[in-house]
């Protein structure tokens, strides 16, 4: 029973209270204007919520970031702090554009082999920090934030030069050929198939995660590496193996708006999903079916706040800063949590002199959970 009570305040009590607090901060913004919260949050749940509409536009919405979060979390669960996820979604999109434009086998066969080619050039781009972290302990934070730059700036010139669409007024390619489409449901939203294959990717990453002894592998050396060197584990392969994987996921999720939303690729078409992942992921605490909550919530976010935006006069300026507090609050929330559970990211808050104690192993002692408090 008291695991059970551990278990529903860790992962359940504190995010529900973060996000009550993050909106309470909203509802006194929101005054700051002269406007009614209780109105404006009233118009935020009927945007998301409010008709069989507005609920599939909140499922479309959290498609992208979902699988994102899903990606980043692979590489969480290992240790390393994977923020390249957006490199790999760019790269992701492009290679499903190719695969999409360039054959037309039936869509039988079309549709699982572009989102093969996605996800091989995603896990490809992941292979590069997650090598370096292994090879020559190269700090990861700073290789994937660099390589997204060059993924990002990569698939503009290609959009820009060789693949341009001639006939178009904005950078983008040429569309891909309609076998390569991911079926969409429910119309007239444009909810489609990549909202099964985000389930299916939550469902096989609980499934790895707790019952392979790969996913046990990617657990341990998360938790503490140095207990998992000494139990056997060759953390470094299992290090590159996550991230791969975190790579591979981050390229379906781009696979998933140039197939399911745009039919082609455009300069620039990502608003940060790889970036608003990691908020998701840490909000679900690296758990890939709590991930699917946390993403649903984030659509729900985006959609209300948009059509909050149209209904009410609250400015957009306060809607933005509305969400970035609420987003401040929860992934600080997940952060800390995460900060607790993992032994890696608290050796590099001890290397950043965040946390006392002396980096390296054995040299940092045991974490105090009253430090944070």
């Amino acid at each position: 029973m008291r695991k059970l009570s551990d278990f529903l305040l860790r992962n359940l009590l504190r995010p529900f209270l973060a996000v009550l607090t993050a909106l309470a901060i909203g509802a006194f913004i929101i005054l700051l204007s002269h406007q009614n919260p209780l109105e404006a949050y009233g118009q935020m749940a009927f945007g998301a919520f409010g008709n069989f509409y507005r609920i599939a536009e909140t499922l479309e919405r959290s498609i992208p970031v979902t699988l994102a979060a899903l990606g980043t979390a692979v590489a969480f669960s290992s240790g390393v702090f994977n923020v390249g996820v957006e490199g790999s979604l760019y790269l992701g999109a492009f290679a499903a554009f190719l695969v999409g434009y360039e054959v037309a086998p039936p869509a039988v066969l079309h549709v699982p082999l572009t989102l093969l080619g996605a996800m091989l050039v995603g896990a490809a781009w992941a292979f590069i920090p997650g090598w370096a972290k292994a090879r020559y302990k190269a700090d990861e934070t700073v290789t994937t934030i660099l390589l997204n730059y060059v993924a990002i700036l990569f698939t503009s010139y290609l959009v820009a030069v060789p693949f341009k669409d001639l006939t178009a007024g904005t950078q983008q390619t040429p569309a891909i050929h309609p076998s390569a489409y991911l079926p969409r449901f429910l119309p007239p939203s444009r909810v489609h198939a990549g909202l099964f294959l985000a389930v299916l990717v939550a469902v096989f990453l609980h499934w790895l995660l707790r019952r392979t002894s790969l996913g046990y592998d990617i657990r341990m050396a998360g938790l503490n590496p140095s207990f998992a060197e000494y139990a056997g584990v060759d953390v470094p392969r299992t290090m590159i193996r996550a991230m791969l994987l975190s790579g591979a996921i981050g390229g379906l999720a781009g696979a998933a708006q140039v197939m399911g939303i745009l039919h082609r690729f455009l300069d620039g078409f990502s608003p940060g999903y790889g970036f608003d992942g990691i908020m998701v992921a840490l909000l679900a605490r690296n758990h890939p079916l709590g991930i699917l909550l946390a993403g649903l919530f984030y659509g729900a976010l985006q959609t209300g706040a948009a059509y909050m935006d149209r209904t009410t006069a609250v400015p957009k300026e306060l809607l933005n800063s509305l969400v970035a507090v609420i987003i401040f609050f929860v992934t600080a929330e997940g952060l800390f949590t995460f900060a607790q559970s993992s032994e890696a990211f608290r050796e590099k808050l001890r290397r950043w002199h965040i946390l006392p104690g002396k980096a390296g192993k054995g040299g940092g002692g045991q974490w105090d959970s009253s430090q944070a408090s």
